[in-house]
């Protein structure tokens, strides 16, 4: 799938030759070609946390390759002998437009920096500090009363002072932090105007002027790649996509070849016109210089290929944990955790919980059913985003049932689940989850947990046809808790259908994985 901008070169292809670019040294060449290949697993988010990085990585060191993770912190839990490689993103460039935000009419006597901003504010405070210390000063120090007058008149009238100057300092402050939150979210019509034309300008480098924190990751990731000098870079999303393809084409430049395999997650919705164009704009400007493209459902494939005239449709490689031989149960469990008795009933959903997966369908169902518990396994159980949910769990005087864990190791996960009675999907009917099946509807079915999935397309089906859980009315609170109380009435009946044969097997990283390690032999031969 060589497009443009990278050379069209022969790789090593079983029962091939090796590539004459591959390794510049003529000298070196015998023993390069049966070295081991080096691979590179490169995400944009923590590595920690993100499942796919980290079982392509245990995936390719298996079979052969040597490994290196590329991603920022944290990251703790990378499969034994694999190296990780830490990477910091400042941010300079993309909170710039925070920064400056460029007041302009609206705001007229808003500071013009953050550095103005914070110096001001912080001058302000620090003047209160002192009047207040000289205020005390005044009653402690004995002097004869016309001095004692006279300090405490140059003390009121600095207080004087000090209220004008911190009034006005108030407003311009409170100006500057009303165009920074313009500039947070451009989503006003005079925003999507610039956004339209610097997209008709520009074409597919109007990311370069609507999301500069792109480079800001060029900066951070560039060097690293360039160092590590892979055979082969998997990128994780279209912002991995742009570092693996631009290091390539300055290896190549120098005589080292690296192939490129994209691994395309489905489209999320952006935040505002700006965000999303910038997002189209950037993932158009490299999708076809990949030199293989996966992605995790057969019908995001074909709109792949599709959206990018792609030369062959995407391998479908579906995040699946790796098939155990026992579920075996998490010394501290999720039940463990909320320090539930094992009678008591206990549902889970896990991952970030953003308004479109559903979680206030949870809340709103917990007091039609009495005693159930729902835990929330997240990211950040300290989330601000947490905040609304809390607040609505005490309206409806349901909190002590709501139990918010952090993460555990991504190994961990189908054995830290099994402990649960139900596991939860209440996502609501937009794209990105109508073709695909949820990581986190693998990570239940390898706990054996029965499901409650919402009325998607892709998991709806599946529930359907193997008959382990319940499915509701997206956003239907009533259809969600007859849904789990059909579920609580005989959960056993739903455990049943993991004992179907080769169920798991099929839902397992060792058969998923099968098709990404083909693509890895195509591009740089057998390891």
């Amino acid at each position: 799938m060589a497009g443009s901008l990278r050379g069209t070169m022969p790789v090593h292809t079983p029962g091939g030759s090796q590539s004459p670019d591959r390794d510049a040294d003529p000298e070196n060449s015998a023993p390069a070609a049966h070295a081991a290949r080096d691979v590179a697993v490169v995400t944009s988010g923590g590595v920690d946390g993100d499942s796919r990085a980290l079982r392509v990585a245990a995936a390719a060191q298996a079979a052969g390759y040597r490994v290196t993770i590329v991603g920022q912190a944290p990251a703790t839990v990378a499969p034994r002998g694999t190296a990780v490689r830490e990477v910091v993103v400042q941010g300079v460039l993309g909170n710039h437009r925070v920064r400056r935000p460029r007041p302009g009419l609206r705001w007229p006597l808003a500071y013009r920096s953050a550095g103005a901003h914070d110096h001001r504010t912080v001058r302000v405070t620090a003047a209160r500090a002192l009047l207040v210390t000289r205020g005390a000063e005044l009653n402690l120090v004995h002097r004869p009363l016309p001095l004692l007058a006279l300090a405490r008149c140059g003390h009121a009238l600095a207080w004087l002072r000090y209220g004008v100057r911190a009034g006005w300092t108030r407003m311009r402050a409170a100006q500057y932090l009303a165009a920074v939150r313009r500039r947070r979210s451009p989503d006003a019509r005079l925003d999507n105007l610039m956004t339209d034309v610097t997209r008709l300008l520009l074409g597919r480098r109007a990311w370069r002027r609507l999301d500069p924190g792109l480079l800001d990751e060029e900066v951070a990731y560039g060097p690293v790649l360039d160092e590590v000098r892979p055979h082969l870079i998997h990128a994780l999303g279209h912002r991995a996509l742009g570092v693996a393809i631009r290091a390539a084409l300055r290896a190549e430049g120098g005589g080292h070849r690296i192939e490129v395999v994209w691994d395309a997650p489905p489209r999320t919705p952006a935040a505002n016109r700006r965000a999303a164009v910038a997002s189209d704009a950037h993932e158009r400007s490299f999708a076809r210089e990949a030199d293989g493209v996966v992605t995790v459902g057969e019908g995001l494939a074909r709109e792949l290929r599709d959206r990018h005239r792609l030369a062959a449709t995407p391998a479908v490689v579906r995040n699946a944990p790796p098939m155990a031989a026992a579920t075996n149960r998490h010394p501290h469990g999720v039940r463990d955790r909320c320090r539930l008795a094992p009678d008591v009933p206990l549902l889970v959903h896990t991952g970030p919980l953003t308004p479109d997966r559903g979680p206030a369908t949870v809340i709103e169902a917990l007091p039609k059913l009495y005693d159930l518990h729902a835990a929330f396994v997240v990211p950040d159980p300290a989330h601000p985003d947490l905040a609304a949910l809390r607040r609505r769990a005490t309206e409806l005087g349901v909190d002590a049932r709501l139990h918010v864990l952090p993460y555990v190791p991504v190994a961990e996960i189908p054995a830290f689940l099994a402990s649960a009675d139900i596991g939860v999907l209440p996502v609501h009917k937009l794209p990105h989850h109508q073709s695909v099946l949820a990581t986190r509807y693998f990570e239940y079915a390898h706990a054996r947990l029965p499901v409650v999935v919402s009325d998607v397309r892709a998991m709806a089906a599946a529930t359907l046809e193997l008959g382990n859980g319940e499915v509701f009315r997206a956003g239907d609170t009533a259809d969600f808790v007859r849904a789990v109380g059909a579920v609580l009435t005989n959960p056993r009946r739903y455990r049943k259908a993991y004992d179907r044969v080769d169920v798991l097997r099929e839902w397992s990283w060792q058969t998923e994985s099968a098709p990404l390690l083909d693509l890895y032999a195509r591009l740089l031969g057998p390891s």
